[in-house]
Order: C-alpha cells, then structure tokens, then sequence
C-alpha cells in the first residue's frame, strides 16, 4: 500500500485546487521556506487525523491551529478540502476526503482494514502518522529527548502487532472494580457496625428503665381514680390530655389571682357610704339642673328685651333722621317743615334736641338689653357645664360599682367553666377558698395522670427490650454475612492485583523480546548513520516490570542525551524513528514521509542518510522527503534512483504572487537500467 496522490484546496498555503500524483518509487521535494512542502505533508496527516500532530498548541491569542488550517490569506477559495489516494499493489485506489464543511468523509473502520492489520488500538491513524512521517520538530523530541517510559510507549505502539493484544487495560479496570466493591462493602459493614453500636447501647438503657418500672395495673388503677373515662386511651393521647390539663390549670391559676384581685376591690367598697355619694350626687344634680333651668328663664326674658330695643331703636333710628332733616332745612315761612304747624324757631330748635334726648335714652335702653343677653347666655352654659360634669360623677359612681361586680361574675363564670362552682358557692355568696382547694385539687390529678402515663411508658419498655435484642441478634448475623464478603472482596482484590502486575510485567516481556528481534536494525542504523565518530555502537536496555522504560546507552553506560550535539542527537533521533518506522509488522502502508530531516546535521551525516534512505528502497518502500537544500535534492533523486524498477519524481514548489502555493516544475526521474551491456546473440 503506496500514497498515490494529494489533493487539497483552501489548505493552509493552497488556494487553488491543486493534485500532487506521487512516483511509485520516491518523491523528491524542494523550494524555499514557505513554499509549502510541509504542508503537502501536513494534508496527508490532516487528512487520516483530523489535525496536524506536529502543533503542540492547540488555542493561541490571535486564533489556534483551528483557525490557521484553511486557507487565510487573500481571497475566498471555490473548495475547502484534502483528498489522500491510497493505492494497493493490484492497482485499487482508496480515497481519503476531509473538508471544512463535512468533515471526515469515509468509514474509518474501512480505512483501517486497508491500512493496517490486527492493530488493537483505537487510536491507530495518530500512530500510523507517527511512526510514518518522521518530522524535523519531532525527531529530536521523540527520541533521545523522550523520557525512557513514553520512549518505551511509541516502540510499543510501533511494534504492537507483534506482542498480541495488550490486556492491561482490561486488568486495570478489573483491579479498580475490585477496589471500588472492596470499598462499597467496607463502607456497607462500618454501617451495620455502628448501627449495631447504636442498638446494644439502646437495648442497655431499655434494660435499665425497664427494671425500675412498676406493673401496668398500678397505671390503670391510678387513670380510673382520676376519670374513668380515660382508662381507654393511648400513651399518646394521655399526654395529650395531661398536657391540656396543665395548660388549663395554668390558665385557672390565672384567673384566680384576677378574681382574688376583684373582690378584695369590691369587699373595699362602703355600701353606705357608696349610698350617700350617690345620693349627694343626685341632689347636687338636681340643684344645678335647677339653676341651668333659672339660668334659661333669664335667657328668654333677655332675649325679648333685646328684641323690643331693637324694635324701639329701629323707629328712633328713622326719627332721628327726620329730626336732622328737619334740622337742616329749619322753618319754612315760619312753619314746621314736617308737619307744617306754625312754630317760632327758638321752640323748633328746642324740639328738636328733646327728641334728640329722647333718642339718646332709647338707644342707651337697647345697649343695656343686649349686655343682660349677653351675661344671661354665659350663666346659661356654666349652668349646663356644671350639670354635665355633676352627671358624669354620679355615672362614674354607680359605673364603678357595676364594674367590679361584673368583673367578678365574669371571672367567677371563665373558672367555673372546668370547675364545680356549687360548693365554692353556699348561699349565693362566692368562697375562694374553695376554689383554691378545687384548683390544688385539679393539680394533684395531673400528676396522679402523670405518673400513670409514666408507668404506661415504662410498661412499655419491656417490650422494646424484647425488639432490640431481637434487633440485635439480626444485626450481628447481617455483619457476619458483611464482614464474609468483605473478606472475599480483600482476596478478590489481592488476586487482581497479581493479574494486573502479571498483565503488565508479561506484556512487558513479549514486548522485551519483540524488541530484541528489532535491536539488531536499531543498531544497523546507528552505525551506517555514524551520529557520533567515538561512540559508534549504541545499547538498549529495558528498566521496570510494571511500568517499563526504554534506555539508551553509549560507551560504558553512558547517557548520549548529555554527550551528544543537538546535530548528533538529530542522527540518533533519525536512527530510533526509522527503527520503528520498519518494526510495524501491522501497518499495510509501505510510505516513508520525511519532512526536513538534515537540519543541524552534518554533510558527513546527510550523506550517510541519504545511503540509509537508498538501502530503505531497495525494501520496495515508497520515500517521500521535503528537503530545501538543492544539491542534497540532486543527490537523493541519483541515489533513490538506482534500487528497484519504479520511477521517481521531483517537485519543486514555489510562491505565487498572491501568496499560494503551486507546483513549479516537475520532473519524473526514471530508475536505472538493469542491464547496461546486452549479451551476444
């Protein structure tokens, strides 16, 4: 199974719908930083994945990977996808779509079956992708500087198909079901436990009251001195009613210290003397009533005085204008001008100021009217105030007296609601002693009925002794059935622990094995690539049994981690990825994806490589290698070129002016022949 072709548009760099079909043998990729020979590679892994594994960061200020997937620059592309062609050797092609709109299109389960065979893991397109495509931001990451357990993780997952299936995981789960149950039942026997605690101390106090109790019939003896009635009842409803009992006889006590309060202020009181108040009210009642009626008389006869000085004052008001009509005119021709009588002026003028005195005296009548009206109403309304307040000392004085034997007959009346009042009541004549002794009476009841509720309670008590020891006794028997399936919960728990540890230290061992088959090609690769001119063998080692490690060492168990150049590590690094990219006895695809390797190495060691990648070939393995440098391009496609009979090809990418990338020149590099010289015929 070979890449037969990419296809992609809208992707990162591509703008344009652009197919890239891939030579049989190898492929050759070249052009300046930019021009999008890693995004070539990056379709391919985007297309099985769904992202670019080499981005460790996902989310970023200014937009994540999410955002920098399809195409960001000028304009708007037609499409937005990537196609992969897979193609068998019979020849059938198999596609691999995924767009920005729909997502993966396909059956993944198919695409597996092509791919790969017998890989259990679930996650099998991330590990094909790693193990195939070996990167320039991972080749030092996922080897010398890989810590030696997830070294150990990618050479598992590389060779995985070889140790079987991986049993581990089903061994966890069962260990943390074990663990989980162990804890359930544990917690279920502590419960019982404590209850059972809770109930023999229950059952203690039980026995104690119940051994200090005297007999039920003292109860029933006690209830049918005090009401029959109540002989019948419940413990319950026996509180209930003590409980109402004192509440009424609290209430009782109450109103005998108002009724005790109400007589002694009644018991005060003269009657005679109470007789003689009343009676001295009335007769000055009576007095001033008579002068309020006095007062009245004077009144009217004021008021008609002023009605006649006003009469009177009227007509001298219309004589005094004709006098000084009269007066100024004076006599015409010696005649009166009024009543024409003949008149000498000196007896005119003299009867006219006698009718002015007249005048004088009538209006000063009129005056003296008005002020005896005035003082016979103020002698009115002080009559009537004294009559009014004299009523209401006579209405307070027999209120009073009232009151207080109302407020006893009412008092008397609330207590004899739940009292017998006929003995507290010989002759009419109210006893309060005997109302206190009914009242103590009343409470010595209640507590005889208290005391038979608590011997009731306490009968009882008995019978509850009987249920918690039976109580007990199921208890016990349940925490002995617990604490037996605890028990086979801890073995159960030991031996899933010892399947676990078993699981994992066997699949450690086939894994060690397995890799012991593979260590011969790890070190063949070392030492053709010759990372380092001192240490030219390098050794493995696995560490653990549980959680196993991969080591590498140089010399006498030196740490190449510390002693190597980043150069050197890259070599290395360039080594272990390609020792794991031939150990996948699971994977179909038979593509090695090389993207930038020679970076920070050498010319020695990219000439070493470049021997690595031609014996690679002669497996009939397809190459696909981005490289920038342009003579190491020349050299791979003379080498590459020589092994096998499938052609190669060579592409040189390049930027358009509106920042796409496209395939700038093409040229398909044709094997060479296998014989130079013919035989003669």
């Amino acid at each position: 199974m070979r890449i037969a072709y990419v296809r992609m548009a809208g992707f990162r760099g591509f703008k344009d719908v652009t197919q890239i079909d891939f030579a049989a043998g190898f492929v050759v990729l070249t052009g300046r930083n930019g021009a999008g020979k890693s995004t070539v590679l990056d379709a391919i892994d985007f297309a099985l994945t769904g992202t670019i594994n080499k981005y460790s960061v996902v989310t970023a200020k200014g937009g994540g990977l999410g955002e920098h997937i399809w195409w960001v620059g000028d304009g708007i592309p037609a499409e937005h996808y990537v196609s992969v062609g897979f193609i068998s050797a019979d020849g059938s092609v198999f596609e691999v779509r995924r767009s920005r709109e729909r997502g993966f299109e396909g059956d993944l389960s198919a695409l597996a079956s092509y791919l790969c065979k017998d890989f259990p893991a679930e996650t099998w397109p991330e590990t094909l992708v790693r193990t195939s495509l070996i990167r320039d931001e991972t080749i030092s990451a996922l080897s010398l500087d890989l810590p030696e357990q997830q070294r150990f993780m990618a050479v598992r997952d590389a060779i995985g198909g070889l140790t079987g299936p991986d049993h581990s995981a089903r061994t966890s789960a069962i260990l943390n079901a074990a663990k989980s149950a162990k804890a359930d039942q544990l917690a279920r026997t502590q419960d019982l436990q404590a209850e059972l605690g809770r109930t023999l101390s229950s059952l203690t106090e039980a026995r104690s009251v119940a051994e200090r109790l005297p007999s039920a019939q003292e109860a029933e003896r006690l209830i049918l001195q005090v009401d029959p009635e109540l002989s019948h009842t419940t413990p319950d409803e026996l509180a209930k009613h003590i409980s109402e009992r004192r509440e009424r006889l609290s209430g009782q006590h109450q109103l005998l210290l108002q009724l005790e309060e109400a007589t002694a202020d009644l018991a005060l009181r003269d009657p005679e003397q109470h007789q003689q108040e009343i009676q001295k009210a009335i007769e000055a009642l009576e007095a001033l009533q008579a002068a309020e009626k006095a007062a009245e008389k004077r009144v009217a006869q004021a008021d008609a005085a002023v009605q006649t000085s006003q009469a009177v004052d009227d007509m001298a008001t219309h004589l005094a204008q004709i006098a000084e009509h009269g007066e100024a005119i004076g006599l015409i021709d010696g005649h009166c001008p009024l009543c024409d009588a003949a008149q000498s002026e000196q007896a005119f003028f003299a009867a006219v100021a006698a009718t002015r005195e007249r005048l004088a005296a009538a209006g000063s009548l009129a005056a003296g009217a008005i002020d005896e009206l005035s003082q016979a109403n103020s002698a009115l309304r002080l009559a009537k105030a004294e009559t009014s307040k004299a009523k209401e000392i006579l209405d307070e004085l027999k209120r009073r007296d009232e009151l207080l034997i109302s407020r006893v007959k009412v008092l008397s009346d609330k207590i004899g609601e739940h009292l017998d009042l006929t003995q507290a009541t010989p002759e009419g004549v109210l006893d309060l002693e005997v109302i206190r002794s009914l009242l103590l009476r009343t409470q010595e009841q209640n507590s005889v009925l208290e005391r038979a509720l608590f011997i009731r309670q306490s009968s009882n008590a008995q019978e509850r002794v009987f249920v918690l020891e039976d109580r007990v006794v199921q208890l016990r028997r349940a925490v002995e059935i617990e604490t037996s399936k605890l028990a086979a919960l801890e073995r159960a728990q030991d031996a899933a622990k010892q399947i676990d540890g078993a699981a994992k230290s066997v699949a450690n061992e086939i894994l060690t094995e397995q890799f012991d088959i593979v260590l011969p090609l790890l070190k063949e690769l070392y030492r053709r690539l010759r990372p380092h001119t001192d240490w030219r063998e390098i050794e493995t080692d696995f560490g653990g049994t549980v959680r196993a490690s991969l080591n590498f060492t140089v010399g006498e168990g030196r740490n190449p981690q510390f002693l190597f150049s980043s150069g050197q590590r890259r070599a290395a690094g360039i080594a272990f990825l390609l020792a794991i990219h031939l150990s996948r006895p699971w994977c179909k695809l038979q593509t090695l994806l090389l993207d930038d390797p020679v970076q920070h190495i050498d010319d020695y060691r990219a000439l070493n490589l470049v021997e690595v990648l031609s014996a690679i070939r002669h497996t009939g393995r397809q190459v696909i290698i981005a490289v920038e440098d342009i003579a190491l391009a020349e050299l791979l496609c003379r080498r590459l070129r020589s092994t096998g009979t499938e052609s190669g090809m060579r592409l040189e990418l390049a930027m358009s002016k509106e920042g796409s990338a496209y395939i700038e020149r093409k040229s398909d590099v044709f094997p060479l022949p296998q014989e130079v010289l013919a035989e003669a015929s």
